[in-house]
């Protein structure tokens, strides 16, 4: 008797924790874990109506955006009379911000890439401010990727890094020589 009491209990307990899994696991079959658990859970799911989605996990994370620029120092011919001067904004480019106080700079890349004018409308000129005697700005916002999951544990012998994609958004130059008083948007 006392056998069966605690076979009932363990049978129930284990029921218990495999609803709670389910319960859990369907509403965002899609993510790695739900994938790779579903031939196990979505037959019982589908069964006993668990089978509603309503994705309540995180969303996959942001992918990296900088500005990659180049200041030329030209004469009035063209001819290059300094080394051009690339650079990133923010200058951690793939490191994250170092500073609480810096976190804006995250907010400026997502207002840069929505229209490619305010590269040239906003960006430009304060570059153009950075390096006095610069003659132009050339501009273009990359996005870095971050590879989806599953590809990572395909290829696990690849980087994350190796892994992601580098994609020119928009490209702007930007004149420093002649500069107008107002721009618009």
């Amino acid at each position: 008797m006392k056998k069966a009491k605690l076979l009932c209990k363990v049978l129930l307990s284990l029921w218990i924790v495999y609803n709670i899994f389910t319960l859990l696991m369907m509403p965002n079959i899609g993510n790695y874990l739900g994938r790779v658990s579903s031939r196990f859970i979505t037959p019982y799911a589908n069964t006993v109506g668990l089978n509603a989605s309503w994705n309540f996990f995180s969303p996959d994370p942001a992918h990296t955006m900088y500005i990659k620029y180049l200041i030329n120092y030209t004469d009035k011919d063209g001819n290059p009379t300094k080394d051009a001067v690339e650079g990133f904004f923010p200058p951690e480019k793939n490191q994250g911000i170092p500073s609480i106080f810096r976190k804006r700079e995250l907010y400026v890349m997502r207002f840069m890439v929505i229209d490619a004018k305010r590269l040239k409308v906003f960006m430009g000129p304060w570059l153009c401010r950075q390096y006095p005697g610069a003659t132009s700005v050339d501009m273009e916002h990359v996005i870095e990727t971050v590879p989806a999951l599953d590809q990572v544990v395909t290829l696990k012998d690849e980087g994350v890094r190796d892994l992601s994609q580098e994609l020119q958004m928009s490209r702007e130059s930007f004149s420093c020589i002649d500069t107008p008083d107002e721009v618009t948007l």
